[in-house]
């Protein structure tokens, strides 16, 4: 599934936080295995997944997921790459900060 839709940036905000989807915990799973994949075109940013424990999340709630740290805020990625991460999280969502250029076309969801 889609979990961020295309987003470009055009200078109006460096921080971008996109809605929350149904993790592994929510479902009851037990394996707790995740899969992002990112279609990026010259990408500066930082982009994450973050998750919480928490069945009604407030924003305070909301931790960074080691490893899915897709870019140092510095080099520009055209890539298009996946991660894996593991836990038993209720909610995921994606969050880009620094924000600086081009184009994240989408972020796709696997749990």
């Amino acid at each position: 599934m889609i979990i961020l839709s295309a987003t470009t940036y055009d200078g109006s905000t460096a921080v971008v936080e996109g809605e929350k989807f149904k993790g592994d915990g929510y479902y009851g799973s037990n394996d707790g295995l995740h899969t992002v994949a990112y279609h990026l075109a010259g990408f500066t940013g930082i982009i994450k997944v973050q998750g919480t424990l928490a069945q009604t999340p407030t924003s305070d709630d909301w931790f960074d997921i080691s490893d899915t740290v897709h870019s140092d805020g510095i080099a520009v990625v055209t890539a298009n790459t996946f991660k894996n991460f593991t836990g038993n999280f209720m909610w995921v969502r994606v969050t880009i900060t620094n924000f600086a250029a081009g184009t994240v076309n989408k972020v796709l969801y696997n749990n």
